[in-house]
């Protein structure tokens, strides 16, 4: 944001609603007849405040301030009908305060909060003529457009930026997805000795995928379901029916074993 956007946005803040209404470039008329415009103008709206209208005159470089200096009585077209007229500056526009008019005030903006720099003194304001109330009316309308349009670049930027996040956040997530997937697959090769990015082995990958299948079903590694447990188990039951056989007194090698 530029200086004078900066100090426009604080002057928002000092001069807030409920207890004040305040509008920016306001002119001394509407349409072809205005000739003088003040960069703000704020209204207190609290009768216990005293209703004044307040007028501002923003400079943020020494030059600019120089020429309002020589033709001082330019923003006497709209200062006439305030109570009160201060002028705003960045920080080294004004050198001296005798610089400023008498009855201005004076608040310098130091790139973080305002200083007071000189009290403004209230002068008799002429009444509100309907020119100027048309403009001040005018640039309320505008400024409310102008916030409404702010707060609709604010939510898309954040709607955008949230878009942008979940981009991200779903891009590293797909990441890690490839990344493991890539960790099994060097590891399925590694163990059996099948390079799947180029087969050119004697069974399809389908073949394959089954085997794997009927493996994994038979459980072959587990330590009491699996296919070398079946084996063990057969041999003991192979074993007993021997000795059972033996008991009962018959010879459990057949007489015909050796002959070809």
């Amino acid at each position: 944001m530029s200086a004078t956007g900066d100090i426009k946005a604080a002057l928002r803040r000092r001069y807030a609603a409920p207890e004040w209404a305040i509008m920016f470039e306001v002119g001394d008329a509407t349409g072809a007849r205005h000739t003088r415009f003040a960069d703000a103008v704020a209204m207190s709206l609290w009768p216990s405040r005293g209703l004044t209208l307040h007028g501002f005159e923003i400079k943020i470089s020494r030059s600019d301030w120089k020429k309002e200096r020589a033709q001082p009585e330019k923003a006497e077209t709209i200062a006439a009908y305030c109570d009160y007229w201060t002028l705003v500056t960045a920080k080294n526009v004004v050198l001296d305060a005798d610089e400023i008019p008498p009855a201005w005030g004076w608040l310098e903006w130091d790139g973080t909060k305002f200083n007071r720099r000189r009290d403004d003194t209230r002068t008799d304001a002429k009444a509100i003529e309907r020119q100027f109330l048309a403009a001040l009316l005018r640039r309320a309308d505008k400024s409310d457009e102008e916030r409404i349009d702010a707060e609709v670049r604010r939510r898309t930027a954040a709607s955008d930026g949230l878009f942008e996040q979940r981009v991200q956040e779903a891009a590293v997530r797909r990441a890690g997805q490839v990344n493991d997937a890539s960790r099994q697959i060097e590891a399925f090769e590694k163990a059996s000795g099948i390079k799947l990015e180029h087969w050119h082995g004697d069974h399809s990958p389908e073949a394959v995928g089954r085997a794997v299948k009927v493996v994994l079903g038979s459980r072959i590694e587990a330590p009491y379901s699996g296919l070398l447990s079946l084996v063990d188990s057969i041999k003991t039951a192979a074993d007993t029916i021997e000795r059972s056989v033996f008991d009962f007194g018959f010879d459990p090698q057949p007489k015909t074993r050796g002959k070809r």
